[in-house]
């Protein structure tokens, strides 16, 4: 199994979630944490949907970027093919929350991955579930083709 790196350190780093190098972007770090992968957010005011309200889609990216992450525990990348939310409380602007994936099952290249953002005090504020694809090694040589650092890192080495 390669071990691969959950953050992107890379000459590219334009990613809307984790890029560092997106001005724009959440610029979010990631940590494993035994068989599951974490994220901190604290959302601003650039996030907000209702007033003093983290917006949802922001929320749904920040748990669709954590468990996309789960597969690269056993150094394989993958892709979003179908995303389900349920929003339990709304996130307040300047509200630390911690992102956290996991791996539920694994057959045939079809990930099936469980996410949730707490709240300091521990509630859930979303909860979803995912399935994703594994991007197949051409796939991934195609999308990283301009960046060679990106690909050297990217690529499988099973």
């Amino acid at each position: 199994m390669r071990n691969m790196s959950l953050n992107d350190d890379t000459d590219y780093g334009q990613c809307f979630v984790c890029g560092p190098n997106n001005l724009s972007g959440l610029r979010l770090r990631f940590t494993r944490d035994g068989d599951s992968v974490k994220t901190k957010f604290r959302g601003g005011l650039q996030h907000q949907g209702f007033p003093g309200r983290v917006h949802g889609g922001v929320i749904t990216a920040l748990l669709d970027e954590v468990m996309s992450r789960v597969s690269l525990l056993e150094g394989i990348w993958t892709m979003t093919a179908r995303i389900d939310i349920r929003f339990r409380n709304p996130i307040e602007v300047d509200e630390d929350v911690t992102a956290v994936g996991y791996k539920s099952s694994k057959r045939l290249g079809i990930w099936k991955v469980l996410g949730s953002v707490i709240l300091d005090d521990g509630s859930i504020a979303a909860e979803a579930s995912g399935t994703f694809l594994e991007i197949p090694d051409n796939t991934l040589a195609k999308i990283t083709e301009n960046y060679p650092i990106l690909s050297s890192e990217w690529m499988s080495r099973s």
